[in-house]
């Protein structure tokens, strides 16, 4: 062999491959790089095309409108309680005439609420027309600590406007939008005529089919008791989940069933209403009050309607159930109530039988929008109650439960003795409108 000829075993240009690149290593490691690149892009554009929504914060700020507590202290009241409304699960509503949010339902006793906003804790009671629990995990059974009195006993929030699903105790809630026909259509009638139309519905016994031809909510909401503190009236159409299609004016709500009388004796509701507070009993109208009189399509005070002395005088004894002056005990805590109506009112006497049924209606409405509230009470005729500093006597609930209700000091509502008599309900004495 030639010496200057190297042997190709020995040759420094010629290396041993490695194994994985025998395999194809290089290939299957081009391969990897790629399919990852290709992950992180589809994975970019997944997040792109689904961005996630955050929920947005509550907005419980008042519309622009008529209505409202006369009180610039109760509105700044109002003001507060929204401020520092808990952090709850909740359920937004987006709608045409602003955002509601209501907190989940839970279970009260057997059946489940539905929750709600107050003045107090953003959840007691819409404010009115004219002037100016249960423990639950989220909103639940219950009223939550006052921010929803009449619903429920203990800490959670609550719809004021009656449970989410059928109670075997409750009376049964519908509402109606006298603003647009039963197929969406607008009525066009203005406050005046709506007092009227209220007026001519009051006075043929608040019956289902001369409701029939207005808009009602789908949803059913089922009331055990009626206290509802100052609020926003866009609130109503939100609980009744009608908030996209309902303008919050101009609404009303019937709550229907029949009660069991749960003593023998006499007995007078006592209430009010802004814009409207009406109750049947056992077929017969028993009160009517509130910044708008039904009866006489107007202000108690003469305020609206142009009634003044003897005509306000015979319209009210003609065409309410009422007397006249209109008999009222005032509250501490009610002062719109005081400075406007001159109080709760009184209303007639009317005799029960202890276990006997009876139907009832009770009737609320807001007209001009802005603030919504109602409050009713009832008063045994010859017991003898606590009386407040001013005379007043304390007294409970008109309820179909024995839940008591907590209220923030802030919110406007009569106080209530907690001991009163559950009215219970009677499927047996439970009249539908013809």
């Amino acid at each position: 062999m030639n010496s200057e000829t190297q042997d190709i075993t020995t040759s420094p240009l010629v290396t041993r491959r490695p194994i994985w690149q025998w395999i194809g290593g290089e290939s299957l490691a081009i391969s990897i790089l790629i399919h990852l690149a290709l992950l992180v892009l589809a994975v970019f554009w997944v997040l792109q095309v689904i961005p996630h929504k955050p929920e947005k914060d509550i907005d419980f700020t008042q519309n622009s409108g008529g209505g409202g507590p006369t009180s610039q202290q109760v509105q700044q009241k109002v003001r507060q309680a929204q401020i520092s409304r808990p952090n709850l699960a909740r359920v937004a509503a987006n709608g045409a005439f602003g955002k509601i949010v209501l907190p989940e339902p839970e279970e009260l006793s057997v059946m489940a609420s539905v929750g709600g906003l107050s003045s107090s804790s953003l959840a007691g009671g819409l404010g009115g027309s004219g002037s100016g629990g249960g423990k639950g995990s989220s909103i639940g059974s219950g009223i939550g600590n006052g921010l929803f009195p009449g619903m429920g006993t203990g800490t959670g929030t609550k719809n004021p406007f009656g449970m989410l699903q059928m109670n075997k105790n409750a009376l049964v809630g519908t509402f109606y939008d006298l603003k647009q026909t039963r197929d969406r259509k607008p009525t066009n009638l203005t406050d005046t005529q709506v007092r009227e139309e209220i007026h001519e519905i009051v006075k043929k016994g608040l019956r289902e089919q001369d409701l029939k031809k207005y808009y009602q909510a789908s949803r059913t909401l089922y009331q055990t008791k009626f206290l509802i503190p100052t609020m926003r009236a866009d609130i109503a159409p939100a609980a009744f989940e009608c908030q996209n299609e309902v303008e919050p004016k101009r609404w009303v709500i019937v709550y229907r069933g029949a009660v069991q009388a749960p003593k023998s004796g006499k007995f007078r509701f006592v209430g009010a209403g802004d814009d409207v507070l009406v109750v049947r009993f056992d077929n017969r109208p028993v009160f009517d009050f509130g910044y708008t009189v039904a009866g006489i399509m107007g202000h108690p005070r003469g305020a609206a309607g142009g009634l003044k002395g003897s005509d306000l005088e015979k319209a009210v004894r003609k065409n309410t159930p009422m007397g006249f002056p209109f008999e009222t005990y005032k509250y501490e805590k009610t002062p719109s109530y005081n400075g406007a109506l001159g109080g709760l009112a009184i209303g007639p006497t009317f005799e029960v039988k202890a276990g006997a049924s009876y139907p009832i209606e009770i009737l609320i409405a807001e007209i001009p929008g802005g603030y919504f509230s109602s409050a009713l009470l009832i008063e045994e005729v010859g017991e003898r109650y606590p009386k407040l500093e001013n005379g007043s006597p304390l007294l409970p609930l008109f309820q179909l439960d024995g839940m008591t209700p907590e209220v923030k000091s802030q919110d406007e509502a009569p106080p209530f003795a907690t001991d009163g008599p559950i009215w219970n309900f009677s499927r047996s004495g439970v009249r539908i409108g013809i």
